[in-house]
């Protein structure tokens, strides 16, 4: 396990909050992590950490599914979004129809644990706040 996981998974594990890790083909370690937010649930997060434990890649996919025809609409929305949020990227996914929404950060060995979970509560009340907004592009 890369240290910089180990110690968010500390992190994790003194918050109480429950968690699953796996790693992927290219020797990346992934977290994943679950909240139910007031505006959408479940908030689905996944943490690729970088294999020099020096950064890490939250990715969370699918926060919305865009009906055809509607991606005009969902590009202008994403596009507002991305100018409102300073930490989050949200982007329009063509191979699947869906928004995703990324944050990165870069770190060296101390305070990973912290860094990561600040990130995490960013994330979440990031996308709890934008769902209506994201909704109310694909139904007006």
């Amino acid at each position: 396990m890369i240290d910089s996981t180990h110690q968010f998974i500390e992190a994790l594990k003194s918050k109480e909050i429950k968690f699953s890790q796996d790693t992927t083909d290219s020797g990346k370690d992934v977290v994943s992590v679950s909240f139910d937010g007031n505006n959408i649930s479940p908030i689905k997060m996944l943490f690729f950490f970088g294999t020099d434990s020096q950064d890490v890649s939250l990715q969370c996919f699918n926060v919305v599914k865009v009906p055809e025809g509607k991606t005009e609409a969902i590009l202008k929305a994403v596009n507002g979004l991305n100018a409102h949020y300073r930490f989050a990227k949200f982007y329009f996914d063509v191979d699947d129809n869906t928004v995703t929404v990324q944050m990165d950060a870069c770190f060296r060995t101390h305070d990973v644990g912290e860094i990561c979970t600040e990130l995490m509560i960013r994330c979440i009340q990031i996308i709890d706040d934008s769902y209506p907004s994201l909704m109310k592009a694909l139904w007006a």
